[in-house]
């Protein structure tokens, strides 16, 4: 059974004696934690930050650690408050909408260009860093890549030179991404669903993860949505 009183200091002096999944969570919280010092936010220099950061990543599981963009750390610092808000009785339940830019790769030509060696360079631009031809940031978590594009927004032309791989086409297209924090209780992610299709939202990504305190934390990224209905974290 994991020692929920771990804190990040114990966590990277005992990582050899982690299990593997530990150890991946070790290594994303330190990606993390590294990239927010390197952005000078302020939150980092505060008293405890270190342990309370850590405590995000021991309490949910290590799926999260894998699949969240560590390049976005200040995602992972408003996952990070909207669980907190949910703790809070007066709260209960945390929300936070915003539109975020979903890159999908075809084949084909684009109207404008944009040299690269992979995908991964062209994701950077919309990291921490904001870069003019970013409209919006990409969601914490990326797109399957079964989703097909309806409304194309941008088109960058990818050239992966090791790979020997040219023509592809990265196009992406404007979503909202919800983020909803609440107590984890049975079928919720199913009630979730079923109520944001039932007010007209189509479902294009969903994440769903629970913390070892009865927690939980999940993610649309959904279309049918107009763009100017955006609002920020909300206490419902």
């Amino acid at each position: 059974m994991e020692d929920t009183e771990s804190c990040s200091s114990r966590a990277v002096d005992f990582a050899p004696t982690l299990s593997r999944k530990q150890r991946q969570k070790v290594v994303v919280y330190n990606q993390v934690l590294h990239r927010l010092r390197d952005l000078s936010f302020a939150e980092t220099s505060l008293p405890g930050f270190e342990d309370e950061l850590w405590a995000h990543f021991h309490r949910l599981p290590a799926r999260y650690a894998l699949d969240v963009n560590a390049e976005r750390a200040l995602d992972v610092l408003m996952h990070k408050r909207l669980l907190h808000m949910a703790r809070d009785p007066a709260t209960r339940h945390a929300i936070e909408v915003r539109v975020v830019e979903v890159h999908f790769s075809t084949g084909g030509n684009c109207s404008h260009s944009f040299h690269s060696n992979s995908q991964m360079k062209v994701d950077a631009q919309c990291s921490d860093h904001s870069s003019e031809k970013c409209v919006h940031p990409p969601p914490a978590f990326g797109p399957s890549t079964d989703v097909e594009p309806t409304l194309e927004v941008n088109h960058l032309h990818v050239e992966d030179t090791q790979n020997g791989m040219t023509d592809t086409c990265l196009r992406s297209r404007a979503m909202h991404e919800i983020t909803i924090s609440t107590n984890d209780k049975p079928k919720l992610f199913s009630q979730l669903s079923s109520l944001l299709y039932d007010v007209g939202l189509n479902i294009q990504e969903a994440h769903a993860f629970s913390t070892t305190d009865g927690y939980s934390l999940f993610f649309f990224v959904v279309d049918g949505w107009a763009l100017e209905g955006v609002y920020k974290c909300r206490r419902c």
